[in-house]
């Protein structure tokens, strides 16, 4: 049983290895286009959307990190709430970022002034 284990994951390993491969081939060669990965509809930089993505692959590493840090590697039973707690504060800080922005856009009509 330890042995199907192995190669299903090992499998599984190579599977995701090959998908990355092609990802970054497809970048390169210009099917999959990055420029507005981090900007805004207008084009202008978005300091949230980066944020997000930096938080992302910090929250990747560092559970990649817990992973192989056991011997023998392996995943977590208990995924640590410190995890949860900076995916969530990224999460949160782009959906207010986002109700600003939103906010912003969608000014409330001028209403003429009453005289009394």
């Amino acid at each position: 049983m330890e042995t199907l284990a192995l190669v299903a994951g090992w499998i599984t390993a190579i599977f995701i290895g090959a998908f990355g491969i092609i990802m970054v081939y497809y970048i390169i060669v210009g099917k999959i286009d990055l420029t507005y990965l981090i900007s805004e509809e207008d084009g202008s930089a978005s300091l949230s959307r980066f944020q997000f993505l930096i938080f992302t692959f910090v929250i990747a590493m560092s559970l990649l990190i817990i992973i192989i840090s056991k011997t023998p590697p392996d995943f977590p039973s208990v995924i640590p709430s410190e995890i949860f707690i900076l995916l969530g504060i990224s999460g949160g800080t782009y959906v207010i970022s986002k109700g600003i922005q939103k906010s912003a856009e969608t000014k409330a009509p001028n209403t003429p002034e009453q005289e009394p």
